[in-house]
């Protein structure tokens, strides 16, 4: 329930700096953003970096990731299908 919880407060701070499809994924201290590639430029901004990472960071995250494939669905279920696969 607390990782759901630090899911939803990271997602509402980058809803709130304007950024509109996203999704944070969350891996233990590890917050992995995933956005649209067009709104990377934006976010790796260091003003913005920094905002994103103080505010993850105040919600429990040590780590704070850019996935370089953007946003997409399903992605944390790419390691399940692979792992069939072999």
């Amino acid at each position: 329930v607390a990782s759901l919880q630090m899911v939803y407060q990271a997602e509402k701070l980058l809803h709130d700096l304007g950024f509109h499809q996203l999704r944070v994924r969350h891996h233990d201290k590890i917050a992995r953003i995933e956005v649209e590639r067009a709104e990377m430029p934006r976010l790796i901004e260091e003003e913005m970096s920094r905002t994103v990472t103080d505010g993850l960071r105040k919600i429990g995250y040590t780590y704070v990731t850019l996935d370089l494939l953007g946003f997409r669905s399903g992605s944390m279920n790419e390691g399940f299908i692979k792992k069939k696969k072999a």
